[in-house]
């Protein structure tokens, strides 16, 4: 038989500590810890569990127990929404959101620092030129307007 503990066959040992093996299977195994220290430890240490697993005697129950059970069910059930909603605001409810929160944040921060915002570039000129410019575009587009009004198409055919 090969070692269970080596090929990760835990469920054999732990089915032997349970004694649901049948007997040759029990007995195989028995033949293997008398062979095989580790596993013969590990027969050891389960029968240490099941012992203290026989041992223990669970507290006593209160007579009144289910009474007090469903009077604070009941409680919670008729307490208002505004409570309910306050409790999941509770500190320890975000516990766990809080390194993902910083860890955000400072990658958020390590990109601003690293990509500053786009600085508007000078022109050069002033509000008076760009006004300039703008009405010397604008009387183009008029000449364009008035150049393309003015010819017909047996115009255009003469001078061709």
């Amino acid at each position: 038989m090969t070692c269970p503990l080596q090929t990760q066959e835990m469920d054999l040992l732990l089915e032997y500590s349970a004694g649901r093996l049948n007997a040759a299977k029990r007995a195989s195994v028995e033949q293997h810890m008398d062979i095989c220290a580790n596993c013969a430890a590990f027969r050891t240490g389960q029968a240490a569990v099941w012992d203290a697993l026989d041992l223990w005697e669970p507290a006593p129950v209160s007579v009144d127990f289910n009474r007090n059970l469903w009077r604070r069910i009941d409680a919670v059930a008729t307490e208002p929404w505004y409570k309910h909603l306050a409790h999941s605001f509770y500190f320890g409810n975000w516990k766990p959101v809080l390194p993902l929160t910083a860890a955000v944040a400072l990658i958020a921060a390590g990109f601003l620092l690293d990509h500053p915002g786009a600085r508007p570039a000078e022109t050069g000129f002033t509000l008076n030129e760009a006004q300039q410019v703008e009405q010397t575009l604008d009387d183009i587009q008029l000449l364009h307007q008035m150049d393309a009004g003015g010819t017909t198409p047996d115009s255009n055919s003469k001078t061709m």
